[in-house]
């Protein structure tokens, strides 16, 4: 009876394992650690099920997958990482898939899952964090939220307040992601894949903005870019010297990650020199290029579809 009892419930598990990964993924900007929390949530559901049997299993599941995102992402504020920390890139369909936002989501479920976005929530603390994104994202009422969070409906709206707040400037320059957009953003990949192959300076500072941001995220595991190099000729002069040590992918591909395109590369084993790396762009209101995400860290990219590239 207990086995029949616990097989049902690991099915039922099954059936929401998509929904809480898309859930914990905008907690915590990478796909292995949202499987991990995503296995940690169905291990605590089997060893401590809901009491309340009748009740759906949904919520239930937010609410302890939500405040294992709130621990780790306080775990991972005291620990030390190497180099700037960029989200994790993954494949759109991976985060939006059986997700259900309720009337009151602020944000579709593409742009919350898009780089600019995550980086944003970057500035909350978890609490706060876990608020907007259970009230703006997945639609969740107030009360709902309080309860996931267990904390007064007072605390909760202080919460959401304060995580609105320290959003305001990407409220402010935000860009819906439209097909439109998406057109633009692949062409300007594809025009600064071209410039920088043909070592044309000229052709590349056309496409930056002035005030150009570029971001390396290789977590200590390989070379890469330790701080963030802003402005259009400090950013020429680094993918002058990317260039010059000669290393050519043997593969590469365009592909849609965070709703966007983006530039997906295999190189041959060398050492400290990543094997894989993806880049993403954002563009400024006037399409010119604004940031250059680059992530070379392996863990970030088990979200990334690289097989055959």
């Amino acid at each position: 009876m207990i086995a029949h009892a616990m097989s049902q419930l690991a099915t039922e598990l099954d059936q929401h394992r998509q929904a809480l990964f898309g859930l914990c993924y905008r907690m915590l900007g990478s796909a292995a650690d949202a499987d991990d929390l995503v296995q940690d949530t169905f291990r605590r559901a089997l060893e401590r099920p809901p009491k309340d049997t009748t009740a759906p299993l949904r919520p239930w599941l937010v609410t302890v997958a939500t405040r294992l995102c709130i621990d780790a992402l306080r775990k991972r504020r005291r620990e030390k990482y190497f180099g700037p920390w960029l989200p994790g890139p993954i494949e759109t369909e991976k985060v939006v898939r059986d997700l259900e936002p309720g009337p009151d989501a602020r944000y579709d479920l593409v742009e919350s899952a898009s780089l600019a976005f995550l980086i944003a929530l970057e500035a909350l603390d978890p609490r706060q964090r876990a608020t907007l994104v259970l009230r703006d994202v997945m639609g969740l009422t107030g009360p709902e939220t309080a309860e996931a969070l267990d904390v007064s409906p007072e605390n909760a709206r202080v919460l959401l307040h304060r995580a609105r707040k320290a959003l305001e400037g990407y409220d402010q320059s935000r860009r819906p992601i439209t097909p439109e957009l998406a057109a633009k953003v692949g062409e300007a990949l594809q025009r600064l894949t071209l410039a920088l192959s043909r070592a044309d300076p000229a052709a590349v500072v056309d496409l930056l903005s002035e005030d150009v941001l570029t971001v390396h995220d290789g977590g200590g595991d390989y070379i890469a870019a330790v701080r963030p190099v802003a402005g259009r000729e400090q950013v020429l002069e680094l993918y002058r010297n990317i260039a010059a040590l000669g290393r050519l992918p043997e593969r590469v591909a365009i592909r849609e990650l965070n709703g966007l395109p983006a530039l997906m590369a295999v190189y041959a084993e060398s050492g400290r020199y990543a094997p894989r790396a993806t880049v993403s762009l954002h563009l400024d209101a006037q399409g010119r290029i604004d940031r250059i995400w680059t992530t070379v860290n392996e863990r970030k990219l088990t979200g990334a579809p690289f097989p055959g590239v």
